[in-house]
């Protein structure tokens, strides 16, 4: 009877391990021909910008599994504005960051009937979603050294040490409402300031003295992280919210 039982046991043992095995080739066969919903692993690097100027949109790498490896089934959009497809693989897509594009929820979707859900719930099909950060500096790559951060409604100092020169800035708004941010330097200033898709506004000309302007006050009426240059003359500036 014991050698009974672990007859039984034994081939109980084999038949787990022959349907494991089998799911595993099903999964690995599904997998191959791109059957199921996509899945974003990483996405390389997780912030770029938009064209800004005569600077291309940041190259983007998407990984992950079960992609389509036709350019024309796959779609990406970043934040609701669409991106051309460079190349696809069943685990990576090539696109560039799109003119328009601002932070929010990246979509991959391929063939058939789609449904997409930012936070992939059951319900999502053929479509996969993840954060991606729109960062306009990129598009300078570094031109005016490291970033400074300000988050509202903390104040904060830099100095320009030159004749004149120009500081990068990345300032966290109010996320409850409008924000003034005002900018006081020991000279008169010019600057640049960024919208959420990256459209520049510029205010003075540094060869025009005429158009600097002295300690202006911005105001933003909703939430976003709002990326400057700053141009002033050898001294101190501040950054605050009024």
């Amino acid at each position: 009877m014991r050698f009974q039982t672990q007859i039984l046991a034994f081939i109980l043992s084999l038949s787990i391990f022959g349907f494991s095995c089998s799911s595993s080739k099903d999964s690995d066969l599904a997998t191959q021909l791109g059957l199921g919903n996509p899945v974003i692993t990483e996405i390389d690097p997780p912030s770029g910008s938009p064209p800004i100027g005569s600077n291309p949109g940041t190259t983007i790498t998407i990984k992950g599994r079960l992609f389509s490896a036709d350019t024309s089934l796959t779609t990406v959009k970043f934040n609701g504005v669409s991106a051309s497809v460079l190349s696809a693989t069943s685990t990576e897509i090539v696109t560039v960051v799109p003119a328009g594009a601002s932070t929010g929820t990246l979509f991959v979707t391929k063939d058939g009937p789609v449904l997409c859900d930012e936070n992939n719930g059951d319900g999502a099909t053929n479509c996969y979603g993840r954060t991606f950060y729109v960062d306009c500096y990129k598009s300078f790559d570094s031109l005016y050294g490291e970033e400074l951060g300000v988050s509202y409604p903390n104040s904060k100092t830099f100095e320009i040490t030159g004749q004149t020169g120009t500081k990068a800035l990345r300032i966290d708004l109010n996320p409850d409402g409008p924000t003034n941010v005002k900018i006081s330097c020991d000279t008169y200033l010019i600057y640049s300031k960024f919208s959420k898709t990256c459209g520049r506004t510029n205010v003075g000309t540094f060869s025009d003295t005429s158009t600097w302007i002295f300690e202006p006050t911005l105001t933003f009426s909703s939430y976003y992280t709002v990326q400057m240059f700053v141009t002033a003359g050898k001294g101190d500036c501040t950054v605050s919210f009024p």
